[in-house]
This record gives C-alpha cells, sequence and structure tokens, in this order.
C-alpha cells in the first residue's frame, strides 16, 4: 500500500508541474498577443481576448491534459540483458555519460541517474530522472518516454556490439 501512495504522489506531483507549466506557456502567448493586440484596439482588456465563459472551459481543458500527460509521458520498460546487470553497469555508465546524465544514486537493486544541465533539467520540470530497477533480470527501466527509448536503444547497441566483440575473440 506504502508503494501504491509514493506512485500516486509522484503523479499528482507531476500532473500539478505540468499544470502550472501549462499555464505559464498559455499566459506567456495570451500576454504577447494582447500586447500586440492592444496597440491595435484601444480599450481592448485581457479579458476581452476570451468569449464570455470560455476561461473555465480552458482552465478544465489545461487540468485534464495536465492530468492525462505523465501517464502519456512516463513510463517503465524492461531492459533485457545477457546475464545479470552488475556486468553491464559499467556500461550503462558509459551510455548514460554520453547521453549527459549523471549518477544520483547507485544502492543496491536500484540506480538512478539524472541530467547534468541544470538548464535541461529546469526545461523538464526536473523530472529527468530515469531509474534503473536492478534487482532481477529483465531490469525494468522508468523514466520519461522519450530518454527513455533514446536510452534503451543506446544500452541494446552496446550490449549486441559487446556480444558480438566477444563472439570475435
Amino acid at each position: 500500500m506504502k508503494i501504491n501512495n509514493r506512485i500516486a504522489m509522484r503523479y499528482l506531483i507531476r500532473a500539478l508541474k505540468y499544470l502550472v507549466y501549462f499555464a505559464i506557456i498559455f499566459f506567456l502567448i495570451v500576454g504577447i498577443v494582447f500586447l500586440f493586440s492592444s496597440q491595435k484596439a484601444a480599450g481592448l482588456s485581457f479579458v476581452d481576448l476570451f468569449k464570455e465563459g470560455s476561461l473555465p472551459k480552458i482552465a478544465l481543458f489545461f487540468v485534464a491534459v495536465s492530468a492525462i500527460y505523465p501517464k502519456l509521458s512516463f513510463y517503465k520498460k524492461e531492459l533485457y540483458l545477457n546475464g545479470d546487470f552488475t556486468k553491464y553497469a559499467e556500461m550503462v555508465d558509459e551510455v548514460m555519460k554520453k547521453l549527459d546524465y549523471e549518477p544520483e544514486k547507485k544502492e543496491p537493486g536500484c540506480v538512478t541517474y539524472i541530467k547534468k544541465s541544470t538548464y535541461a533539467r529546469l526545461t523538464r520540470m526536473f523530472e529527468d530522472r530515469v531509474t534503473f530497477e536492478t534487482a532481477d533480470n529483465p531490469v525494468k527501466v522508468e523514466g520519461y518516454r522519450k530518454d527513455l527509448l533514446r536510452i534503451l536503444s543506446a544500452i541494446n547497441y552496446q550490449v549486441r556490439q559487446e556480444s558480438r566483440d566477444q563472439e570475435n575473440q
């Protein structure tokens, strides 16, 4: 039950972060439109940019999108290795370093990485963590979908290269 609460809290925090993120982007865009429109039509107010009653609908839309977005953009995938994770740990570290990640913490059964660049972390609202649950084979990897696909592809490529190199020797 404790794990489910942790997962639910993490999901809720991500949804709230995205709600704030979408709202900021929306108000920036609308603010820019308002600034350029106010020069053309004197007396135009911010609220005049919207039809009457549309602001609650827009807010509801943002709440719905931010509630769904974490489910679509973060996921867990299995990484199949030709042996135990400890055999490939150094290679995974190298791949993650090439992809601009650094180890956040290494514990028995779990390794997490975060982006090196603070700017990159900020643009992702500090939701850039990639977690490897190494206790089992296949290894369970969790993170941002786009990054996870790139990371797993690079790791699988390196594993295949190592296998070929060992076969050729």
